[in-house]
């Protein structure tokens, strides 16, 4: 599996990275469980027979002590947010994304919101030198435990996030005549599901437009040390049903890259 080729090739930085944090046991690891719940809660799943967790948890009975553990866990950290961390955290994630798609695609994928911090993060390169495409990495290493009181959406399917306000600006940007496509890339981390999924701009945008799933946070201690133009409340809850698997995203580029 890609995602599995992914960890590999990312885990001596993460190692690293991360040797002196507590993280959840199974963080930045694939088993065949993981496997198991990727098939249940995504490449089978639909919204027309939407899968609950109570019976997932009856399919998968392992997945009743997991729930517990990822609750005890992430549930008090949710209101903890360093930001110098929270950055360094983000382009660890970006940086391990653009390596392997370089070596994936044999291509170049740099850093794009070095020229303009409204673009997205990151741009894979034709071998010309001109822009196939853009995308914004979002890393959710943490499911909103409480979703299901807050938004009504179950926390494996309604946790991966987008800045409201942000995406607001790229789709402006976009609209303005962006001189490639653009994705929306979540990469996924939770005790249960994991793995990268995207969606394009123009779903995102239809998304916005419906108003679908708004939910502004409660401020955080680390908001306070950000500017107030850094500090997005708002959210949006991408539908993860609707993404498409990381091995449909790199057939993407592939196509982009000869265009």
């Amino acid at each position: 599996m890609l995602y599995q080729e992914l960890l590999d090739s990312c885990k001596k930085r993460f190692e690293d990275f991360f040797k002196n944090t507590v993280i959840f046991e199974n963080q930045f690891s694939w088993s065949d469980y993981n496997e198991r719940l990727y098939e249940l809660m995504f490449s089978t799943n639909s919204y027309d027979k939407f899968r609950t967790v109570k019976e997932l948890k009856d399919s998968v009975p392992e997945l009743k002590e997991l729930c517990k553990k990822c609750g005890s866990f992430f549930l008090p950290q949710r209101n903890k947010s360093i930001p110098k961390y929270d950055v360094i955290l983000g382009k660890q994630h970006e940086e391990a994304m653009m390596d392997f798609l370089s070596y994936k695609l044999k291509t170049t994928v740099i850093r794009a919101d070095l020229e303009n911090r409204s673009l997205p993060d990151c741009k894979v390169l034709k071998r010309d030198g001109s822009v196939a495409a853009y995308f914004e990495v979002k890393f959710h290493g943490a499911p909103f435990v409480s979703a299901i009181n807050l938004t009504g959406r179950y926390c494996y399917e309604g946790s991966a996030t987008l800045d409201y306000k942000k995406i607001e600006k790229q789709l402006k940007l976009i609209e303005e005549g962006l001189d490639a496509p653009v994705f929306y890339v979540h990469w996924l981390e939770y005790p249960c599901l994991k793995g990268v999924f995207f969606e394009t701009s123009d779903q995102v945008a239809e998304y916005i437009k419906g108003q679908h799933e708004v939910f502004e946070r409660e401020k955080r201690a680390g908001d306070d040390q950000k500017s107030s133009k850094s500090v997005y409340l708002k959210k949006m809850y991408s539908p993860l049903l609707k993404m498409k698997r990381f091995e449909d995203f790199l057939l993407v580029l592939s196509e982009l890259m000869e265009e």
